[in-house]
């Protein structure tokens, strides 16, 4: 360890003054440090790094998104301009727009849309609503929920495959365990084609999907919950707020940042929605729960029209990104009003 005294100079050579500063390491060394920085006030000494190997230690991770991500959205946007049947990339033909124009116009595509929307709205309202009314809840530390902080998180974990067999056996229409439970009840009128009737099957596969994702949103809400002082509560209280009071003044605004990650997570997994659609209707009856992603999947595997599909993908890819921003941009929007 040696002891260095060094002038500290300004860019003119003006003396300011002179301070000791400890460097580890040998002076002859070429660890000896070469830079002397001042932060805060004080002076550290900075090592010198190796560039090389900080590059060869991020190669991997930029290998995997160049050639899991970056790549195939690349391809699927040029393959996006061609007529192409999915095998050899070089028969296929520049179509230029003709795609997207196709997509336009397919009314069922629109309808595909519009039950996207339809679902993700609602998904994102009762995810939230049942995941922030059930943490608060927990919370409280009432009896009986000691049973439901230990089970809550089940169904995430649990397979599509199974949450969709599982409700598509409660919602069948002849020996379903709800229209069978309705007629033992004496409530027979009330039986429906649940998963056969267009009027129905989009909200049979919403509650599989509120069913199987709102311990997410519990998750989030008790991380976010955990990052609110209890001291602010009491302070309310002293002042005479009651319970609704500081659940709507106190925790919803607190809770600002986790509503937007909820949001978007909800809003891109929505747009994404797939697996329940499949398992459940298969996008039916009469394309009532058919979603763009069930459409991608048709035009790919059963009509093998690659170059539409990949027109699907890149419009998915496109709503994501417009949605995602738009919200980050309101949410950003409120939090400058509130500031001033």
């Amino acid at each position: 360890m040696q002891l260095f005294q060094i002038s500290r100079m300004q860019a003119e050579g003006r003396y300011l003054q002179k301070k000791p500063v400890i460097a580890v390491g040998n002076s002859n060394s070429a660890g000896l440090p070469e830079l002397l920085r001042e932060i805060g006030g004080s002076e550290v000494v900075w090592m010198k790094k190796n560039k090389l190997s900080a590059y060869i230690y991020i190669l991997p991770a930029v290998g995997f998104v160049g050639i899991f991500l970056i790549y195939p959205i690349i391809f699927n946007f040029m393959s996006s301009f061609t007529e192409w049947r999915g095998l050899d990339f070089s028969t296929a033909e520049f179509v230029g727009m003709q795609n997207y124009a196709t997509l336009v116009k397919d009314p069922i595509f629109r309808n595909d849309l519009k039950n996207c929307l339809v679902f993700m709205v609602l998904t994102l309202f009762f995810q939230m609503s049942i995941g922030l009314i059930l943490t608060v809840l927990l919370n409280m530390k009432l009896v009986g929920f000691r049973l439901l902080e230990t089970v809550y998180f089940f169904p995430v974990v649990l397979s599509s495959v199974v949450v969709g067999y599982t409700f598509l056996q409660i919602f069948e229409p002849n020996f379903g365990t709800l229209n069978t439970f309705l007629q033992s009840v004496g409530l027979s009128g009330l039986k429906r084609m649940w998963i056969g009737d267009a009027r129905y099957a989009l909200y049979t596969i919403l509650i599989a999907n509120v069913y199987q994702w709102s311990g997410m949103g519990i998750i989030y809400y008790r991380a976010g919950l955990s990052n609110i002082s209890k001291d602010i509560y009491d302070a309310a209280k002293i002042d005479g707020s009651g319970f609704w009071q500081s659940f709507f003044r106190i925790t919803i605004p607190l809770l600002k940042n986790t509503h937007v990650i909820i949001l978007l997570m909800g809003t891109i997994g929505c747009l994404k929605f797939f697996d329940l659609a499949y398992i459940m209707t298969s996008g039916g009856p009469a394309n009532s729960t058919e979603f763009p992603l069930l459409y991608l999947y048709r035009k790919f595997m059963r009509e093998l029209n690659s170059g539409q599909a990949s027109a699907v993908a890149i419009v998915i890819i496109i709503l994501a990104t417009i949605l995602s921003i738009g919200i980050l941009k309101i949410t950003s929007n409120d939090k400058e009003e509130g500031g001033k």
